[in-house]
């Protein structure tokens, strides 16, 4: 198990490697095919990329537990998040204070994070809808795609920022009602390591991923 283990934590640093982006996705392909469904390889249009996120939400939504949930929205953050830019953006000037390993490191906790955030909100399905309502360009390399969620008691507007990198779009920053995860990641970590450094950081991240799988109630 210990073996396994440093194999795994191998394969999420590898993963972070840009040379190796093209590997992974193969590999992810399998992974979204034995669970049901296929990604969307937009490499032009960062709305499809968007769509596919919403469709493992919503496969998500369906599952049985929390386990089954992140077996979902694991693959998909992996594949259409710019981990290592919410990563560099979430603790300001601080990032270029860390070496190669401890930039890695973080970058792995975050993404588990995300994950965990979404498997443990979207945890039911009361027949929430999706939908894309317009695309707008930021910068040449830049997008935000504009959406809404339905669900039985209100409409949340979803507006995704998306950044092009070789030639595909990514996810960097979900604005939710007008509120930046990635300001308040920024605000919050950046805050954090002022105080008590990479460490400090580290700690809350982790507290917040045990927090996440603290609140299911299967």
């Amino acid at each position: 198990m210990l073996f396994l283990g440093l194999i795994w934590k191998l394969l999420n640093l590898l993963r972070k490697i840009k040379r190796l982006k093209r590997a992974a996705s193969v590999i992810l392909v399998g992974l979204w095919s034995a669970l049901g469904y296929a990604p969307c390889y937009a490499d032009t249009d960062p709305a499809a990329v968007v769509t596919s996120f919403h469709t493992a939400l919503t496969t998500a939504m369906k599952a049985d537990s929390y386990k089954h949930r992140l077996s979902i929205v694991e693959p998909a953050v992996a594949e259409y998040f710019q981990i290592d830019t919410i990563a560099r953006i979430s603790l300001g000037g601080y990032w270029r204070s860390l070496n190669a390993e401890e930039q890695a490191d973080l970058q792995v906790l975050l993404e588990d994070l995300v994950s965990s955030t979404y498997a443990s909100r979207f945890k039911e399905d009361n027949g929430q809808v999706f939908s894309i309502t317009a695309t707008e360009t930021i910068t040449t390399d830049r997008q935000r795609v504009k959406s809404t969620l339905e669900t039985s008691t209100e409409t949340v507007t979803l507006d995704y920022q998306l950044q092009r990198e070789e030639g595909r779009w990514y996810i960097y920053d979900i604005v939710a009602n007008g509120v930046s995860d990635l300001s308040l990641k920024r605000a919050n970590y950046s805050a954090i390591f002022k105080k008590g450094g990479l460490e400090s950081v580290r700690q809350a991240i982790l507290s917040n991923i045990a927090d996440n799988a603290a609140e299911q109630v299967e």
